[in-house]
């Protein structure tokens, strides 16, 4: 089924009783946004629930008469029974240590791995949640490492999109004063949150549901979105440096590069460096001063 079809078929699932449903998409390529002139996302898409068997045997006739009424036709489904397992521990097979390594090489360690910090090493603790940021992804890991290279220390850190919140921990953690982490998402706040607690520096990470504060300025500000985000973005994180203030940006793929420097530049940054991991790019401007 195509994008809008599988909205339907999300509805169909919460007439039936089913609220926890999910969409996924088969994609050509392994990135976040299409390259240009190039949808990246197949016309399909899958949309999942997960139940005990017993609740679909109660709601299948339901699922099927809500999904024939929305979609106007009887859908496929496919039902597959899974080896019974605790659940709630589940990702601990797909969230190993990830080390960054920069001038501060930063481990970020879910709670079931032990780890001994080496000397020269920093620990993050994370539990992955709903949020984005586990340092698996390039664009997170891109930005780790322009942090490890721009914290001086005593800086104030302004994170937009912060998700899970690790790179507000991180920026603290290398020394930077304070950080404050926005984000417009209720659940990317409250993870936020639990990141901050965990690794005990709720007191100096100010999260707030919001986007980027305004009239406040920031010697540093991390911006680790989308192409189209950062252009939108680009006067609102201009406006949040203070003079002589730098600001990271990541999310990008190689081919939209161009567009976002071109914005960025347009509203009085100047490009200092380009950061590449894989087909993915982090870019470092700053704010002259007058």
């Amino acid at each position: 089924m195509d994008g809008t079809q599988a909205e339907l078929a999300v509805a169909a699932w919460e007439l039936a009783g089913v609220y926890n449903s999910s969409v996924e998409y088969l994609l050509e390529e392994t990135t976040e946004e299409p390259w240009p002139g190039h949808d990246n996302r197949t016309e399909r898409a899958e949309v999942a629930a997960y139940l005990p068997a017993q609740q679909w045997h109660q709601l299948e006739p339901a699922a099927r008469d809500a999904a024939a009424d929305l979609l106007g036709s009887e859908p496929l489904f496919s039902v597959k029974r899974l080896p019974d397992r605790d659940w709630r521990t589940a990702w601990h097979d797909h969230f190993d240590i990830v080390r960054v390594p920069g001038p501060t090489t930063i481990v970020i360690r879910p709670p079931h791995k032990p780890h001994k910090a080496d000397a020269d090493e920093l620990v993050i603790d994370l539990v992955p949640g709903l949020a984005f940021g586990t340092g698996q992804h390039q664009s997170t890991r891109l930005c780790l490492r322009l942090l490890s290279e721009q914290i001086r220390g005593g800086e104030r850190v302004l994170d937009v999109g912060t998700g899970s919140g690790i790179l507000a921990v991180a920026a603290v953690k290398l020394g930077a004063a304070a950080a404050t982490a926005t984000d417009i998402d209720p659940l990317a706040v409250d993870a936020a949150r639990q990141t901050a607690r965990r690794n005990g520096l709720a007191g100096r990470i100010d999260v707030r549901e919001a986007s980027i504060p305004d009239g406040e300025r920031y010697d540093l500000v991390i911006a680790n979105l989308t192409a189209d985000l950062l252009q939108l973005l680009a006067a609102a994180l201009a406006a949040a440096l203070g003079s002589g203030g730098r600001l990271i940006v990541s999310g990008l793929i190689e081919p939209r590069l161009g567009e976002v420097r071109e914005s960025l530049e347009g509203v009085g940054l100047e490009l200092l460096a380009v950061e590449p991991e894989d087909d993915w790019r982090g870019m470092l401007f700053s704010k002259s001063r007058p």
